[in-house]
């Protein structure tokens, strides 16, 4: 497996069929990509988005994992891809100069090409949804006890106000 650094996704034509040969050619989810949005205007760009996100969908790739593909926009987009304005604003740790590992590390980056496929196969988006269940429910435990300790603390602090 290749060391993990950013590709660039380059866009020639912006229809819904060009989106869909340039996903299957491309390795989203294989290596951290970007798509640089820059140069489109706001109408294009949200419907490319919305466009790409149904291709990413179909094709059965989560935008976030196991390597997410970034939207580079000056444009705020509201989608499932992570967004950032510059190139500048990615993830530095994705830019590394690409040398010959090791034989220590290619070890590693084998073992992380089994991983990468296991999370491939896994159901990320109805993990990601009890994730967020299980979140809101127990940030509401945490706000419901953190209320009662306050309640607590206050009728001790009163009790023993009363007993002086």
């Amino acid at each position: 497996m290749k060391i993990p650094i950013f590709e660039e996704i380059l866009l020639s034509e912006v229809t819904p069929e060009k989106l869909r040969t340039i996903v299957s050619d491309s390795r989203i989810g294989k290596v951290p990509c970007y798509l640089n949005l820059s140069n489109l205007n706001k109408e294009a760009t949200e419907q490319m988005v919305v466009n790409l996100a149904q291709i990413i969908l179909e094709h059965n790739i989560h935008p976030r994992f196991p390597y997410p593909l970034y939207i580079v926009s000056t444009i705020s987009v509201k989608s499932i891809f992570p967004w950032v304005r510059t190139v500048k604003d990615l993830p530095e740790h994705y830019f590394k100069k690409v040398k010959r590992p090791s034989n220590k590390e290619l070890q590693l980056l084998n073992k992380l090409s089994l991983k990468v496929d296991k999370i491939k196969n896994l159901e990320l988006y109805k993990i990601i949804n009890e994730f967020r269940d299980s979140t809101e429910s127990q940030r509401k435990l945490y706000n419901e006890t953190k209320e009662l300790y306050f309640l607590e603390t206050l009728n001790s602090r009163l009790f023993e106000r009363s007993k002086k």
